[in-house]
């Protein structure tokens, strides 16, 4: 069987749409996910801030006696160079975050309008503050429903992706 030069042209041209069809629907695939993935590491900072807190309330005077401190005063049988850096990176990386979710909250209230502030005062509660609020409870705090307070704090989650991550949350349309 021979294929005669439009029987070709038009078989590519179809094979090629078909492609970009592929490649198009793969990527916006990706970007949900990213998207998704965003979102998952943002609730799950929140569900961990009030740990992370707890973790970092003594690390800085931690770390300034660690730094001060001289090999000769550690065991060196059971504690390393790679050890003491490694916890070292560790305290730093957990007190950094907590001040970058801190930031980020703080900004996250600043861009809120009078009528959106009840969207930051129910995540607040529900994440922030050292009192660890029940969704019922911050309902009966905020004189609303339950389902209102999940509404909320949805309606919050939908606006941090943006101040956390900048631009690159930015799902632009077509």
């Amino acid at each position: 069987m021979h294929l005669t030069e439009k029987q070709l042209k038009f078989i590519t041209e179809v094979a090629s749409q078909e492609a970009i069809k592929a490649y198009k629907a793969d990527f916006e695939k990706q970007e949900k996910i990213k998207h998704d993935r965003r979102l998952h590491n943002i609730k799950l900072l929140l569900k961990n801030y009030r740990s992370l807190v707890l973790h970092c309330e003594n690390k800085k005077t931690e770390l300034e006696e660690l730094e001060e401190t001289s090999i000769q005063d550690l065991d060196i049988e059971t504690i390393n160079i790679e050890s003491i850096e490694s916890i070292k990176k560790s305290k730093t990386k957990s007190i950094a975050m907590v001040y970058f979710i801190q930031g980020k909250i703080e900004a996250y209230k600043r861009s809120c309008s009078t009528d959106e502030l009840k969207y930051f005062w129910v995540l607040e509660k529900k994440y922030i503050t050292k009192k660890k609020y029940t969704t019922q409870e911050i309902a009966e705090i905020e004189n609303v429903d339950e389902r209102t307070v999940r509404r909320y704090l949805n309606k919050a989650m939908e606006d941090l992706p943006v101040i956390f991550f900048g631009v690159d949350a930015i799902k632009f349309e077509k």
